[in-house]
């Protein structure tokens, strides 16, 4: 088991505190670091048995692809060849920030980072700490999420801790991710550009900032023999209870009543000797303010053989589904310490980054009520 240290940073932080893990990685280590997504989990992506590490200790399937971060655009052609003029139409509105690209590779990267594709994912991370940790380490660095393969995606640095300790030697801890989902991926190596992945940049943000159409699929394609990108073909960001989707719906009593109905068709279909039943609610800040949960509470308990406990987070839903797609994995990993035996979640219009939490969302549930 190795000791594994969490280096605290500050948004003062300066370089010499990050030069020991920048060293690390460069030479072959693995180090979590934050990103304005999510934390990940970084290896040198010129080193195929770094990247090796990461597939043993996140228990990533092996044709899963990973995502290559720079530092500086200079880098590109290290990495990436035959590179489309739009490209650099793209990274010169979005880059640093959320947005991958997928570009054809160069020989320069091992082929478990592109799961033997002749194309590679690349970003550039808009993070004072990744930016900072990639200048030192002067490489390139694969990154896929710092969490175990399936899991939520960590945005704190103890969601690291509570997956990769003792499996990895530093965390950096640059405090919770801004936006909390992970990257758009954008493939710009066919011949017209198609969001494999939904994040915080739209088609809409790049066709208003870059004047330039993409394609964004309403469903991604589950069962893709050879997925380009991460998150396409495997089950993804799920806590240990099954989690329930309560669909939208603007009438608030009926969402109230469709809140009630699936507890109740849950609780029916529950099979255990225990007679507590720990219920995590993420909800919207509307609906949670328009019931009394005492009330909730008693009246469920009086329809049902177990004795109900609600565990209860609401988010601010009126600049639309921000705060919901900051929190939703933080809140994950908060109701499995909690130990709730099941967790229903608000459902959000699929506008702007409402897109990108339903696709998450969707992909850690067990079905909608």
């Amino acid at each position: 088991m190795i000791d594994t240290e969490i280096i605290e940073l500050n948004k003062y932080f300066a370089p010499e505190q990050i030069i020991k893990a920048a060293q690390a990685l460069k030479s072959g280590e693995l180090v979590a670091f934050p990103t304005e997504t999510v934390y990940g989990l970084g290896a040198n992506a010129f080193l195929a048995h770094a990247v090796q590490k990461i597939f043993e200790v996140k228990g990533r399937p092996q044709d899963n692809p990973l995502i290559v971060h720079l530092h500086n655009p200079a880098q590109l052609s290290e990495v990436a060849k035959n590179i489309p003029q739009i490209t650099y139409l793209i990274l010169n509105e979005f880059a640093p920030g959320p947005l991958t690209i997928i570009l054809e590779k160069t020989d320069k990267i091992p082929a478990q980072v592109s799961a033997g594709l002749d194309t590679v994912a690349i970003r550039f991370p808009n993070n004072d700490v990744a930016r900072t940790l990639l200048s030192l380490a002067e490489v390139p660095v694969v990154a896929p999420s710092a969490n175990l393969s399936g899991k939520p995606s960590p945005t704190k640095a103890w969601h690291v801790y509570q997956d990769l300790q003792g499996k990895i030697p530093y965390i950096l801890d640059g405090g919770t991710c801004t936006y909390g989902l992970e990257s758009t991926i954008l493939d710009l190596s066919v011949d017209q550009p198609v969001i494999l992945r939904p994040g915080i940049i739209t088609a809409k943000d790049i066709k208003q900032r870059a004047g330039i159409e993409v394609i964004e699929p309403e469903r991604l394609d589950q069962n893709l023999k050879h997925p380009k990108a991460p998150g396409q073909k495997y089950r993804h960001y799920s806590p240990m209870a099954p989690v329930v989707i309560l669909q939208e719906e603007s009438n608030l009593e009926k969402r109230i009543g469709n809140l009630k109905h699936g507890i109740r068709d849950f609780v029916k279909n529950y099979d255990s000797d225990q007679k507590d039943l720990r219920i995590g609610l993420f909800l919207a800040e509307d609906l949670v303010n328009s019931f009394d949960l005492e009330k909730l509470t008693k009246s469920l308990n009086a329809s049902t053989c177990y004795k109900l406990h609600f565990q209860i987070e609401s988010y601010n839903n009126d600049q639309g589904a921000d705060n919901a797609a900051r929190e939703l994995y933080n809140q994950f990993r908060v109701f499995d310490q909690q130990k709730v035996d099941l967790i229903i979640c608000s459902a959000e219009p699929n506008l702007g980054v409402g897109i990108a939490y339903m696709n998450r969302l969707s992909k850690a549930a067990s079905y909608n009520i």
